[in-house]
């Protein structure tokens, strides 16, 4: 009985004390979980002997934290030379999994339709009068394609005759198609020389000579590309691949122009006769028609202008998307569901720069588990992309010719749940960084290690309330306003990502996406009214610039505001999509608007609260994720201080920290160089040395688990 009385009383104070069990164990580090850690590898001519492609094996595996590496070609490398290659990539693969690390191949396109008829074609237009018989000529010199040895060759492609009535209008009972009245020479790839040889009735018109130029890749819009990607991968099927990529996949053959209003604007199209039989088939129209009527309008109708150019941009912007939607499940189908597809399918990162052309903003409906962006683009257009995917994560892909850009955004992006994609080992390009220098090493190693703790807590996407949603339709059609026409012949005026980051920068998360998400239902309203994006439910909208808003858009924002949604609208507009005038119902929109016009001031308007939380930010699933690089950087201890249900934490951390509790006690928490937790000022647990730690509370058990080698440190544990 003497002995039984102080276990009985021990007993009772642990339940006074309402202290749960707990389990304490310890690791050497924190193996990665959940999502992988990736790096870009420059598979080039300087590494392609086996003693050193192995030994850069060997180096990643024992310096750096990468779980998956992701395989591309460079300098003096084909990976559509699979005799080479074959034995090179199974030897990777091999070595790189036993030493545990995932690999990824990644292709660009191989062009192999030489016959020129499945090419991709750029369409320009010159206007050249014809005199007293009918006769003209002109001489067309090829321009905007980016690189002279990605032109194949230029020829004539439609010539049409009318009288003209204004800039860009025409006497429509005088349109003429002349083509077969026109002699062509070709003297070289670059210049077509064309001779109009009418009669009298051609007297004082016009001439529009649309000429086009072929470029070396084949059309998106019919399947060479999507087999030679399939063929590559069915070569490579026996090599047990961890991931698949097509990077920046798209027409990436538009001349970049660094001026913003460059004399020289670009002012072609795409086009190619498998996209003619595409467009025909889910239209019903004509797509050499419908390029005309884009630049030509008949006296007094500009709407079918209007219409033309919403109806091109639309079809056009899809092809991109084609091929990586098939490609996609190709890979799925060759190496097994389960591998990691990517990368992303930004370009040049920006909405109002050659985008559009390369891929048509595919952003957010490129096939992926994870959305993935690019360098250096926004945070707002970060969070639309990823929660326009399903993972609880995204990754940019990052490079510049310094490291420390890199260090900054990847470990600044980790508060709100964007990894990084590193690029690129091996790279010895002028004016980049290797990521096996030491320096580089050093740098992204500490920013993973946050990365991991971060996947550890696996916690969901921000608590994003605003999204911004802009008019996809609006942005990729100026007219008939000229001082809209942008560099890239899209309207480049809306400022849509400088308003999603001036809101962000005034402390409003907000996630940017297109009005496309609408069209294709992925953007829907809830039962409560209130949008939902794949499964991200918002407080609020603010729309940007509806004018040639289809159907489903108009729709969705009358839908809205009729379950008494927050919006607030930007932007004069007047018609939809096919140009049809309809101001009254647009009128009806705007007169419901919680706040027409933009206005950072009155977002509070909405029933918008700002992130006043510095460092820190809240997540969907109630947690809330910190970082700080200069106490990751220096040892020095930062502070966070968040209320949970009244219930006050305050925290010391080095680097980065995410925690989830309740006014009950301790939930979850993640961190790096941690020290010190307490609820209500009183000490909860605390370490005598800084230690990276997870700690969870799950059926009344608490688990810990501390980075030491040593499993010296010994925490001291109170009412978590």
């Amino acid at each position: 009985m003497k002995r039984t009385i102080p276990l009985l009383a021990f007993f009772l104070f642990v339940q006074a004390m309402n202290l749960p069990a707990q389990k304490i164990s310890y690791v050497n580090e924190f193996a990665n979980e959940n999502h992988p850690e990736i790096g870009y590898w420059f598979i080039s001519s300087n590494i392609t002997e086996e003693k050193k492609y192995m030994a850069h094996i060997d180096s990643i595996a024992k310096n750096c934290k990468y779980t998956l590496i992701f395989l591309t070609a460079r300098e003096g490398v084909s990976f559509y030379d699979f005799g080479k290659m074959h034995p090179i990539f199974q030897n990777i693969v091999a070595t790189a999994h036993k030493y545990g690390i995932k690999v990824g191949l990644q292709l660009w396109g191989n062009y192999k339709d030489k016959t020129m008829e499945g090419s991709q074609r750029m369409i320009i237009e010159t206007e050249t009068p014809l005199d007293a018989n009918g006769n003209g000529n002109a001489e067309v010199k090829a321009k905007y394609i980016r690189f002279a040895d990605r032109l194949l060759k230029s020829d004539l492609f439609k010539v049409y005759a009318f009288k003209k009535t204004g800039d860009g209008f025409y006497d429509p009972a005088t349109l003429k198609d002349i083509t077969k009245q026109c002699e062509t020479t070709l003297p070289d790839k670059e210049t077509v020389q064309v001779k109009i040889k009418g009669d009298a009735s051609l007297n004082g018109l016009t001439a529009c000579i649309m000429t086009q130029e072929y470029c070396s890749q084949s059309s998106n819009w019919d399947d060479v590309e999507i087999n030679g990607f399939a063929e590559a991968m069915k070569i490579y099927s026996d090599i047990p691949f961890d991931g698949f990529a097509l990077d920046e996949y798209g027409n990436k053959f538009v001349e970049r122009i660094m001026e913003p209003n460059s004399a020289k604007p670009f002012r072609g199209r795409w086009y190619s006769t498998a996209m003619a039989a595409a467009y025909q088939k889910e239209t019903g129209m004509d797509l050499v028609k419908t390029l005309f009527d884009g630049r030509y309008a008949p006296t007094g109708k500009p709407e079918l202008r209007m219409k033309a150019i919403n109806e091109y941009m639309e079809f056009m912007r899809k092809g991109g998307v084609r091929v990586e939607t098939a490609v996609y499940n190709k890979s799925k189908e060759i190496f097994g569901k389960n591998i990691f597809n990517g990368i992303h399918n930004t370009y040049h990162n920006s909405l109002i720069n050659d985008e559009i052309w390369a891929n048509g903003i595919g952003w957010w409906s490129a096939p992926r588990a994870y959305g993935q962006t690019d360098e250096k683009t926004f945070l707002p257009t970060q969070m639309g992309v990823a929660m326009a995917h399903t993972k609880n994560a995204m990754y940019n892909q990052y490079y510049d010719a310094n490291l420390e850009p890199v260090l900054v955004k990847s470990f600044n992006d980790l508060r709100y749940g964007v990894r990084t994609h590193y690029h690129a080992m091996n790279d010895k390009r002028a004016m980049r960084f290797d990521l096996e220098d030491a320096e580089a090493v050093i740098g992204i190693n500490a920013n993973e290690n946050c990365a991991r703790m971060l996947n550890k807590f696996n916690p969901s996407l921000p608590d994003v309330k605003l999204l911004v949603i802009f008019g996809m339709e609006a942005l990729s059609n100026w007219y008939p306003n000229t001082a809209n026409r942008g560099t890239y012949d899209i309207n480049d005026k809306m400022k849509i990502e400088e308003r999603a980051v001036e809101i962000w920068k005034s402390g409003y998360l907000n996630a940017l996406v297109p009005s496309d998400l609408i069209v294709n239902k992925q953007l829907t309203i809830g039962i409560d009214g209130k949008p939902i994006l794949n499964g991200h439910k918002f407080d609020a909208i603010l729309y940007l610039n509806p004018q040639y808003a289809r159907e489903p858009i108009l729709k969705f924002l009358e839908q809205y505001e009729s379950k008494g949604g927050k919006l607030m609208i930007e932007g004069n507009a007047d018609r939809d999509f096919t140009g049809n005038l309809i101001s009254e119902r647009l009128k009806a929109i705007y007169d419901k608007a919680t706040v027409l016009g933009y206005s950072v001031d009155k977002l509070t308007l909405l029933g918008l609260q700002k992130n006043l939380l510095p460092d820190g930010s809240r997540n969907e699933d109630g947690s809330y994720t910190f970082n700080d690089l200069v106490s990751m950087r220096t040892g020095n201890a930062a502070t966070f201080k968040v209320n949970f249900d009244g219930a006050e934490y305050t925290g010391q951390y080095r680097g980065l920290s995410v925690i989830k509790a309740d006014k009950t006690g301790l939930k979850k928490l993640s961190a790096t160089g941690f020290s010190q937790l307490t609820r209500n000022g009183q000490v909860v647990f605390s370490l005598p040395t800084p230690a990276d730690v997870f700690i969870e509370k799950k059926n009344g058990e608490v688990k810990i688990i501390l980075a030491d080698r040593s499993k010296k440190i010994k925490p001291t544990v109170n009412k978590l």
